[in-house]
């Protein structure tokens, strides 16, 4: 089978390089850097179907799509029609149940004023991208003829180790997209004719899914790994990973760090020698997917991801489950205490905050496995009288929090090149900090600095470094704050970013709509969860 070259702008792979398309080499200290990764690669056969993959991510265009509303409900997910061996897998679920499609409707209306004129409420977002994958293939067809009839809207990509040396097309890996279908004989009709065509993949059906592969090896290993030793969905260990992250998800992500690992270990890449040695003559280079995890050593563990819509926020979750690198693992860290309450005790004009709780234990922690990693940084701290490891205590207090205040004021200093000498707006929180030490280390970071250095004081059980114009109220009371961080109080870290002062700069119609991001972390026994947040407050 011969893969002719693709399109100019490819799109994106399951692994996060380009599918069939040439990558630029990795950047460092302004060299590129080789890779030490797989041979070249064409992977040409993914791009008819991968193109409508990527249409997902235009999500704000089908939330209020009478087409999507009139959907079914329910139905099989693409981890049904997956291997149990699956290491690496996505998907994109376009066909939510009521309960979702009430909380699109109420966030879309929540969205800016200039989101919601960008959004066409009756558009398909798959034709677009379709109309591309078409014309940049050369096919006579059209998506409202060939593709809108049977095209479903569940969509699902999936790698595993192949065990038959033909299916293992990539770096020992053997791929499969899985995209629904509400026609098979249309969909019969329409992938015969590209296969024909194009000579770029192969295709078979279960469950009312296609499945498309680079051959039928791939396929053959598919359908004899599911039927003796069952589906992706049959996996306890993915199922109970995913309930965690959420299945009310949109777009949701899976991969097991371990397997990865052993595969990558067992399928070296080439040598330095095989990219042009130091020529940099990088030609078709196609990076291997596993190249990521070659510099990192030993790895465990699973990662899961997932995007959601509720009714007042959009949501990335990821979880880390039992991850491990080197045979340190995250839960190591855990905080005894959490709680990002210390974040609600800023000002109420923070335009930026980040903070929570045990980071001096975590630091200290850190600073018994490694001590003369700090060895520079150990003499600062004996010099203002709080040497480590206990010092780090006085600094930083059990709770801490930094805010920037004063938008305008503080980022026109910092980009002027004034630095902390100049009059940018914090505030420093350190709850059971101690405040000899931290004035110290305010009179040695601004002596003979120019204007007057920030104040330290004690407030109740905190001490308070203060510096330029900070609100006389609390950022808790916020309701925006409020609406953003429901349901992290108990994450050990949290950050907060107000959007509404840097949309008011940037000229946009209707700064306030924008409302603010936020995000936290927390540490669990056998897991550590992330959450990043944005909570617009447009409407009307």
């Amino acid at each position: 089978m011969s893969y002719p070259d693709p399109p100019n702008q490819p799109p994106w792979g399951p692994a996060g390089h380009p599918i069939g398309g040439q990558a630029p080499p990795p950047m460092g200290m302004g060299y590129p850097q080789p890779q030490y990764a797989a041979p070249p690669k064409k992977r040409g056969w993914m791009i008819p179907v991968a193109a409508v993959l990527g249409v997902a991510l235009m999500g704000t265009t089908v939330w209020a799509s009478n087409s999507f509303v009139g959907g079914l409900f329910g139905g099989p997910q693409p981890e049904s029609v997956l291997p149990s061996s699956t290491m690496v897998f996505a998907k994109l679920d376009l066909k939510p149940d009521g309960g979702q499609l009430a909380n699109y409707a109420q966030f879309m209306d929540r969205l800016p004023d200039s989101v919601k004129d960008e959004i066409d409420p009756d558009a398909d977002p798959a034709e677009e991208i379709v109309d591309q994958m078409i014309e940049g293939l050369g096919l006579d067809m059209s998506y409202a003829q060939d593709f809108e009839p049977w095209l479903g809207k569940r969509f699902g990509v999936a790698a595993w180790a192949a065990e038959n040396e033909d299916a293992a097309v990539d770096d020992g890996m053997a791929t499969v997209i899985a995209v629904a279908v509400e026609d098979e004989e249309s969909a019969s009709a329409t992938l015969g004719e590209i296969e024909d065509e194009t000579q770029e993949f192969t295709f078979d059906f279960r469950d009312d899914f296609a499945l498309l592969a680079p051959n039928d090896a791939v396929l053959s290993e598919l359908h004899d790994q599911i039927d003796s030793d069952g589906s992706l969905a049959d996996e306890e260990t993915f199922a109970s990973d995913m309930e965690t992250v959420g299945t009310d998800s949109i777009a949701a992500a899976w991969m097991d760090l371990g397997k990865i690992d052993q595969l990558e270990s067992e399928s070296p890449g080439p040598g330095y020698d095989d990219f042009g040695g130091d020529g940099f003559d990088y030609g078709d280079y196609d990076p291997s997917p596993l190249s990521p995890l070659q510099s990192i050593g030993d790895v465990t563990g699973r990662i899961a991801l997932g995007v959601k819509i509720e009714s007042e926020y959009a949501e990335l979750r990821g979880d880390l489950f039992d991850v491990s690198v080197e045979g340190t693992a995250l839960s190591d860290y855990a905080t005894a205490e959490p709680g990002i309450d210390v974040l609600g005790d800023l000002p109420d004009d923070t335009v930026m905050a980040v903070g929570g709780s045990g980071l001096d234990a975590m630091v200290q922690q850190v600073y018994e496995e490694s001590p003369d990693d700090f060895a520079d940084f150990g003499d600062a701290m004996a010099e203002v009288g709080a040497p480590l490891p206990d010092g780090l205590t006085d600094v930083l207090g059990s709770e801490t929090a930094f805010a920037i205040t004063d938008f305008q004021g503080s980022f026109d200093d910092f980009f002027s090149g004034y630095g902390p000498g100049g009059s940018v707006s914090f505030q420093y929180r350190g709850v059971g900090a101690d405040l000899g030490t931290l004035q110290e280390i305010v009179d040695q970071m601004f002596a003979g600095g120019y204007g007057s250095p920030p104040g330290v004081a004690e407030e109740g059980g905190s001490v308070v470094v203060s510096s330029g114009a900070t609100g006389t109220g609390k950022l808790g009371d916020d309701s925006v704050y409020q609406q953003t961080m429901q349901g992290m109080e108990e994450a050990s870290f949290g950050f907060y970013l107000d959007l509404r002062p840097f949309m008011e700069q940037a000229g946009e119609h209707g700064p306030e709509q924008w409302g603010s991001f936020g995000g936290s972390m927390s540490f669990g026994e056998e897991s550590t969860s992330v959450l990043a947040r944005w909570a617009p407050d447009g409407g009307d």
